[in-house]
């Protein structure tokens, strides 16, 4: 999860407080290890708000006066955010506070709901070389297509965040099925709530992480604040709340215990007369039976075993393995697969040649490619090589390490969560990770992606998996090289 503290106007007015409240948080992300951003929020006030109420009693107007920062005090505030190990983030209100971002170097650009068909501001922050993310607070599906496609065509890196805008916002209200309809109408971006619930009332942040959001952000500061603001103290269920929901989510590696339970209880396939090689099996000639022994095909492998052929004698009442058959690709299962990481390139808006050398991973078989797995894309392997790896939704490839190849992934298009060294990083587009020699990774998708990979030379072999039935498969078992 990335967590956002919103500042909002809880600093009022004054830098010390501002720092006051930085410092609070920095030992919360501390503690919990947390990826995290300090929110801050820019208006000019003299181009935000017209001349002639600019003295108002308006309730807004007065807030924002009274707690009006000048660019120097937001420089101070800003360096003490990137010295505290926090990125840097900020609202603006209006096209001339968008100049800051660049000058104060703040890394990422959050637009408010009020501000989601403030199509002005939305120009001017395409213009921006930075991360946004973007609440919805009111906005229909149709307000959030409109908005989608202005940043997708100007290829920007974006996000959606699910909001209400109640202040506090009751239990009751807070509408997370929405999140599912995000997710579903705009599958190839990251989505994150942006709540504004009570202290006092337990956090729904631990459903939405469970409904898939990665992003959290929270208005918090110090002392006596407003009904929707956190202390640091106040966030610690939440965030220990959220760390169970993405333990209990994301542990995608096979549990030695489930599997050793389960095939204790599945039903081996054994011949039931002696069989002689080059023998087509037919289904009168097997048998199912427990126990199921190492290596064995068990009774949920038929399809793979009846019509197949035998590549040695087997004795009555002998179990069948993989190694006893003669090894066949499912074309119709390969052609699926190719089709559909095409579709995923041609989503990304990305072009492979025809003729370009690929390979189909299938760690644990085809038929568990969809769990396990990976297309890959050879585009060059001299000193250097390059990669393209295709992940489908909902696919993992499982955990291993290189002896001797040192790499860098780069999230081209989609979600990837990488586990590194045990750390999970939630990849951003444009931003490159290196894993190291010996670095123990692997990587998932919700909904599909495609990474670029660039490394020193590909070594066949290089890679030791931490499951040994993986490395206990020949490179022939596991990977189906063609040509797209």
């Amino acid at each position: 999860m990335f967590y956002v503290f919103e500042i909002a106007n809880n600093h009022q007015g004054c830098v010390a407080r501002a720092k006051k409240i930085i410092n609070e948080f920095k030992k919360l992300k501390d503690t919990y290890h947390l990826q995290a951003a300090i929110k801050l929020q820019f208006r000019q006030l003299n181009y935000f708000i017209h001349p002639d109420f600019i003295e108002s009693d308006l309730k807004l107007i007065k807030r924002f006066k009274s707690t009006e920062l000048q660019k120097n005090e937001f420089k101070e505030i800003v360096n003490h955010i990137h010295d505290s190990g926090f990125i840097s983030m900020s609202t603006p209100f209006d096209e001339e506070s968008l100049h800051w971002f660049d000058d104060l170097n703040i890394s990422i650009i959050k637009v408010a709901s009020c501000s989601i068909d403030d199509w002005p501001l939305l120009r001017g922050v395409c213009k921006k070389n930075k991360k946004i993310i973007i609440s919805t607070a009111g906005a229909t599906m149709q307000d959030l297509q409109k908005v989608y496609n202005l940043f997708k065509i100007n290829k920007k890196d974006f996000v959606f965040m699910h909001c209400v805008a109640e202040y506090p916002t009751p239990l009751s209200h807070s509408n997370l099925n929405r999140i599912t309809q995000i997710k579903k109408n705009f599958s190839d971006i990251e989505i994150g709530l942006s709540t504004h619930e009570s202290p006092k009332t337990e956090s729904v942040a631990p459903l939405a992480t469970a409904l898939g959001c990665t992003i959290l952000e929270k208005h918090v500061g110090v002392g006596e604040l407003n009904d929707y603001s956190y202390t640091a103290q106040e966030m610690v269920p939440v965030i220990e709340g959220v760390i169970k929901a993405e333990s209990a989510m994301y542990y995608k590696n096979r549990n030695e215990i489930e599997t050793s339970s389960l095939k204790a209880l599945k039903r081996g396939t054994y011949v039931r007369f002696d069989l002689e090689r080059g023998s087509k099996i037919k289904e009168e000639d097997v048998f199912y039976a427990m126990p199921l022994q190492d290596n064995q095909l068990d009774a949920s492998q038929v399809d793979n075993i009846v019509g197949n052929i035998l590549i040695k004698n087997l004795k009555a009442n002998s179990a069948i393995t993989k190694k006893d058959l003669e090894q066949k690709i499912d074309e119709k299962a390969v052609s699926k697969i190719i089709k559909k990481a095409k579709n995923k390139l041609k989503e990304a808006s990305i072009t492979v040649n025809s003729g370009e050398e690929a390979e189909i991973s299938a760690h644990y078989g085809l038929e568990n490619f969809n769990e396990y797995g990976a297309v890959i894309i050879n585009k060059i392997n001299r000193e250097f090589c390059k990669k393209l790896i295709i992940v489908s939704e909902g696919q993992m490839h499982p955990c291993h390490y290189h002896i001797k190849k040192e790499e860098a992934f780069e999230l081209l298009y989609g979600d990837c969560c990488l586990n590194l060294n045990k750390t999970k990083i939630q990849m951003k587009i444009g931003t490159p990770v290196l894993i190291k020699r010996g670095s123990k990774h692997s990587f998932s998708s919700r909904a599909g992606c495609v990474i670029e990979e660039v490394s020193t030379t590909h070594i066949q072999g290089d890679s030791i998996y931490e499951d040994p039935t993986i490395n206990s498969y020949k490179l022939s078992e596991r990977k189906i090289k063609l040509k797209l």
